[in-house]
C-alpha cells in the first residue's frame, strides 16, 4: 500500500478474519521504510521481504524492524526492482529493470550473482514465482508475454548448498 500524495508506503498484514494485526511503515528512527511498495514475499526465515520499485529491496524481521535495504551490487549500480521471491535456500531473487536481470542476495542482503543475464525470451523481467516442490524458477516478462522456467537447484543442492554448476532453462512458454 502506498500514498502518492507523501510517497510513503506501508506493508499491513491481516489474519484469517481480516483483522489488521500488524503495520510495518517505519525505521526506528522515524524514516519510512518505503516509498513506493509493490511486490512482496515472506523468506524462510519469517523476515518480510519487499520489492520498493523506487529503488531498493527493503527486508525486515516478522516483527518489523529493518535488517537491511539492498540497492545493487557492489558494482555501483542503481536497482530498480519489480518482481521478488525467495528459493529453498532463503536466497532472495529479485528482477532489475535497469539492468533487465535477475538478481541473487543472500538472507543478509549481500550479492552472489547475476542469476539470469537476458535469458532466452525474456526481454524484461518483471515476475518471478519459485516453486519449493521442483526448484524451479519462473520468469515473467513484461513486453513480449513470455515465461521462461528455469531449474538452478537441485534437490541434492536444497539439502546442502547452491550448485550453480546445475543451472539449466528447462523449457520457454508463450
Amino acid at each position: 500500500m502506498d500514498n502518492y500524495d507523501t510517497w510513503t508506503g506501508k506493508v499491513t498484514r491481516y489474519n484469517q478474519s481480516g483483522q489488521l494485526t500488524q503495520t510495518i511503515q517505519n525505521h526506528i528512527t522515524g524514516r519510512g521504510l518505503y516509498r513506493e511498495p509493490n511486490y512482496i514475499t515472506e523468506n524462510n526465515n519469517g523476515d518480510v521481504v519487499v520489492s520498493d520499485s523506487f529503488s531498493a529491496v527493503v527486508v525486515t524481521e516478522r516483527g518489523g524492524r529493518h535488517r537491511f535495504s539492498y540497492t545493487g551490487p557492489p558494482s555501483g549500480s542503481v536497482l530498480r526492482p519489480r518482481g521478488i521471491c525467495t528459493d529453498a535456500l532463503s536466497h532472495i531473487l529479485v528482477c532489475d529493470d535497469r539492468t533487465k536481470t535477475v538478481q541473487m542476495i543472500d538472507m543478509d542482503g549481500q550479492f552472489l550473482s547475476h542469476l539470469l543475464i537476458r535469458p532466452s525470451g525474456i526481454f524484461s523481467p518483471q515476475s518471478l514465482s519459485y516453486d519449493v516442490n521442483t526448484h524451479r524458477l519462473s520468469v515473467g516478462s513484461e513486453h513480449n508475454n513470455t515465461v521462461v522456467i528455469y531449474r538452478y537447484i537441485t534437490r541434492q543442492d536444497a539439502l546442502t548448498d547452491l550448485n550453480p554448476a546445475t543451472a539449466d532453462v528447462m523449457g520457454v512458454t508463450e
